[in-house]
């Protein structure tokens, strides 16, 4: 009987933990219904008026991103063809805006280092821009910089989901903020009709920041020194950039010499 007894037993954990976890969904979705869903349903009904009328007006905007480490100007896209979509009009638990950012002409530079091109490859890929990259080697076949085709199209992208078993909203940004994605975790009742506009001036570019953060002067100072610090490694990787084509020139003019 002592085997009977050991799986009779074994049983019962896997009903009281089955019967938990549908306590646990029961709870979750009743939470989902009271809570989220109407804000769901604000956002949806919101943004799908949004993406209709944005298709409509086709607004001109331009918005710039750091792709190109050469240019201290960024490179110029050009957004259009917005897109909705929601798993659910009636129940939503998940909504997706996205835009298209195309470029108007090819943009393509040299990095000189192996370090920066390296780096410079990762931010390119955080973006999820489409690109060619093609290493130099140096005399011992080591890389020693790259050049970079940038190619397109990149996306930008809302995300906005409810998950009751967190009892929260998130909203996940791609390509809108002054880092490629962004997340946020908001109690429902934080999304309200002033964050849906906020989120609707950022997808047309009127916002950069969906949630604007207070620092002190000591914060904004290094922040500030810190912004100084990367323009001025940006100029200096410009001028060797530059330096190193105008000697690359040279050798070339100086072998055509030689060879006649």
């Amino acid at each position: 009987m002592g085997l009977l007894n050991d799986l009779q037993s074994q049983v019962d954990k896997i009903k009281d933990e089955e019967a938990r976890k549908n306590a646990d969904l029961r709870e979750q979705e009743a939470y989902y219904d009271e809570h989220l869903k109407p804000v769901m349903i604000r956002a949806h009904d919101y943004f799908s008026e949004i993406v209709e009328n944005l298709n409509i007006v086709l607004p001109e905007i331009y918005p710039v991103y750091s792709l190109n480490p050469m240019d201290r100007n960024g490179v110029t896209l050009k957004q259009d063809n917005y897109l909705f979509n929601a798993d659910n009009a009636r129940h939503p638990r998940q909504i997706d805006v996205l835009t298209i950012c195309n470029l108007e002409k090819s943009v393509e530079f040299y990095v000189p280092t192996k370090e920066g091109a390296s780096i410079h490859s990762d931010l390119l890929q955080s973006y999820q821009f489409p690109h060619h990259r093609k290493n130099k080697l140096d005399k011992l076949h080591e890389i020693c910089g790259a050049t970079f085709l940038l190619e397109g199209p990149m996306r930008a992208h809302i995300r906005i989901s409810a998950n009751p078993a967190e009892k929260c909203i998130y909203i996940l940004l791609r390509n809108l903020e002054n880092q490629p994605v962004k997340s946020y975790k908001f109690s429902p009742e934080r999304v309200d009709e002033s964050l849906l506009e906020r989120l609707a001036r950022m997808l047309i570019r009127e916002e950069s920041l969906l949630v604007e953060v207070k620092v002190c002067d000591k914060v904004r100072e290094d922040l500030k020194r810190k912004v100084e610090q990367e323009k001025q490694q940006r100029e200096h990787d410009l001028a060797e950039a530059y330096a190193q084509i105008e000697s690359e020139k040279l050798e070339a003019e100086n072998a055509k010499l030689i060879n006649r």
